[in-house]
């Protein structure tokens, strides 16, 4: 088989860090989040990856390049405008030669059983299988009812309570599908079109569409509480993944002299941090100095940041690359943009 992973998004959510990279290439553990993806797509034996780009297309090149080195042949597809995630895949249709093929949305970290999902594919003759992860409240997502033999019912999009039924299952999209060839005819080509709202309920209407109901690991990344999150799952090996377990990770040419570092914790390659300073439950990219006394607890650090002596950088707060957080400044709950300089009486000076 080959896969389709789909990796155009802007990230807009996690940003400031996403001004300077595209969020598939956000650092989770060890590696960027998108090789956690190829990861998985190995372990189930898929060689052969199509990343339909649209975001910052050459960083994910710069990096993964023909895909040798992480075991897959990898081609990559860039849009020549936002397509969405129909439009998406039908852009890649002359890479795609295979009967069926896998699509990934690029922000999804999953161990989810791809080769029980196939059987059920095969089993069933559907012209597309989506996975489906359960939830306690569906009013935020949009909710997959499926019938007896697992063939989809409706979608019904953030539901409220009086369309719910008693005792339902409450299970979601969760971001993976296969799909045979033929559902590409579905999608009009050079159009701007959503896969969970155009295609899906056309393959729906002539019977060909079924849910994969799974309780595997699964979270989206997209915002910067679930990113942290997945962060320390993988740590906590609660996620199947090629990153070491347990934590901490720090990594190469990383300097802690006596400081404090939690097993919930990543640090980034040369990273120096101080005596009597503590990290814990957090992401601190690469070339991060972190002063003496200082803590950083619960937040998103990105690269070339400077946290000086005795500042606390607390729950919630994402600090762009470069950025300053002057001496015994406290930072929680908020964006500090990209070169800001947070000064000890607390105002943000913008980057010059």
């Amino acid at each position: 088989m080959q896969a389709v992973v789909l990796v155009g998004g802007q990230g807009t959510r996690l940003r400031p860090l996403t001004d300077s990279r595209p969020k598939p290439m956000m650092s989770m553990v060890d590696r960027p989040f998108v090789a956690h993806q190829i990861d998985h797509l190995v372990r189930a034996g898929v060689r052969d990856v199509i990343f339909s780009c649209g975001y910052r297309p050459d960083a994910l090149e710069s990096h993964f390049g023909d895909g040798r080195a992480f075991g897959v042949k990898l081609r990559y597809v860039v849009d020549p405008e936002p397509l969405g995630t129909a439009g998406a895949v039908k852009n890649a249709e002359e890479y795609i030669d295979a009967d069926r093929f896998l699509v990934l949305n690029g922000d999804i970290l999953t161990d989810l059983d791809l080769h029980a999902m196939l059987a059920q594919h095969q089993a069933t003759g559907a012209v597309g299988t989506i996975a489906l992860t359960p939830v306690e409240d569906p009013s935020a997502f949009g909710l997959v009812r499926l019938h007896d033999d697992n063939s989809v019912e409706e979608f019904l999009e953030k539901p409220s309570a009086d369309e719910l039924r008693p005792g339902e299952p409450y299970r979601i999209n969760a971001g993976t599908y296969l799909m045979e060839r033929s559902a590409l005819e579905f999608i009009p080509a050079g159009q701007k079109v959503s896969i969970e709202r155009e295609t899906f309920p056309k393959i729906t209407a002539t019977g060909g569409l079924f849910g994969f109901p799974s309780e595997s690991y699964w979270r989206d990344i997209g915002t910067p509480a679930s990113y942290l999150d997945a962060n320390v799952d993988v740590l906590a090996g609660v996620v199947v993944t090629e990153s070491p377990t347990p934590g901490p990770y720090l990594g190469a040419g990383v300097s802690s002299g006596s400081g404090r570092i939690a097993v919930d914790a990543c640090v980034g390659d040369a990273t120096q941090v101080a005596a009597d300073a503590s990290i814990s439950r957090s992401v601190v990219g690469a070339r991060v100095r972190v002063g003496q006394g200082a803590q950083i607890r619960g937040a998103l650090i990105g690269d070339d940041v400077v946290i000086e002596p005795g500042a606390s950088v607390l729950e919630g707060a994402v600090i762009g690359d470069g950025a300053v957080i002057g001496a015994g400044c406290e930072v929680g709950d908020s964006a500090i943009p990209t070169g800001a300089v947070v000064q000890p009486d607390g105002r943000v000076l913008a980057a010059s």
